[in-house]
């Protein structure tokens, strides 16, 4: 498995990050939320829940695909923070939660 080069300030290695997605797409299938692609013309906040979970269920398949490639960080990064932003306003995950999901590396 690939690994981002951690230094001062990097926040997860690829692992975390492929841990955090299972955690996710694990809550996502239990309760039963699909897999799909939201429309590209319309908002978020046009969306009905349901719309938004499965969109960021939908998101996952790419965060594990892009946090093998190094050059792909910022998109994984902001892949993840979309699905994160999503659970929270859906009510899933406090921000605290959150933020104890992807705890920064020490040292």
């Amino acid at each position: 498995m690939l690994f981002w080069p951690q230094k001062r300030g990097d926040s997860m290695t690829t692992e975390k990050i492929l841990e955090i997605v299972v955690m996710y797409r694990e809550q996502f299938e239990k309760k039963g939320i699909p897999k799909i692609r939201m429309d590209p013309r319309k908002t978020l906040g046009s969306l009905s829940s349901k719309e938004r979970l499965a969109h960021a269920h939908y998101l996952l398949d790419g965060i594990m695909e892009y946090a093998q490639n190094p050059e792909k960080k910022g998109k994984t990064g902001r892949h993840l923070a979309s699905v994160q932003m999503i659970l929270s306003f859906e009510n899933w995950f406090t921000l605290e939660e959150l933020t104890n999901h992807n705890p920064p590396n020490i040292g």
